[in-house]
């Protein structure tokens, strides 16, 4: 329901909008904001205004924070140890048949160096974890392949498969879900 204004002079009822008392004539002045509530809401607005600004600053700083650099130099250093592997293999130092053993191994390092950085300087937990991970089964494929032993590696990548799997379903039973509630009680408590 609008809340219709009264016309000072004659005391009808009138749209809020009218500029003229459709009753008697007399002209309707716009009710005016007494000084002390125009200053609060100045205040208000400029309050409003700052609290706007420290969101956007704390955003930019969070953001200046996380920025992940680390992918130019983990790309960098990939195609550096792709031109060791071929300079050795077309120097003799190993063989073709062994190469793909070598770069798979220090690609395995190199992520290792990521998870590395990541951690130390961005505290990226997740994400760390994954490219140590990552890095681990890359060095232990490279290193059978180097050994000789390459026709094992598909069964020590399905052992880590097992592994990371039941660790991963271990680790969600021991952390709460926000749903998780001891039993007989609400989740919500109504207040009336």
């Amino acid at each position: 329901m609008v809340d219709m204004p009264f016309c000072p002079k004659c005391g009808v009822e009138i749209p809020s909008d009218a500029v003229f008392c459709p009753n008697c004539g007399s002209k309707i002045v716009a009710p005016t904001i007494p000084p002390v509530e125009r200053r609060y809401e100045r205040e208000k607005g400029e309050k409003g205004e700052k609290h706007e600004k420290r969101e956007k600053e704390e955003k930019y700083e969070k953001g200046e924070k996380s920025k992940d650099w680390t992918g130019p130099i983990i790309g960098g250093l990939i195609l550096i140890w792709l031109g060791i592997t071929f300079y050795m293999a077309q120097m003799n130092y190993i063989t073709w048949r062994e190469w793909w053993a070598y770069f798979v191994f220090g690609i395995g390092v190199i992520l290792i160096i990521q998870a590395a950085i990541r951690y130390s300087t961005f505290r990226y937990k997740g994400s760390a974890i994954g490219s140590f991970i990552g890095g681990l089964v890359l060095i232990i494929i490279g290193l059978s392949g180097i050994m000789g032993v390459e026709k094992w590696w598909p069964f020590i990548l399905i052992a880590i498969g097992i592994i990371v799997i039941v660790s991963g379903v271990i680790a969600s039973k021991r952390t709460p879900r926000p749903s998780d509630k001891p039993s007989g009680e609400s989740p919500v408590k109504y207040v009336r």
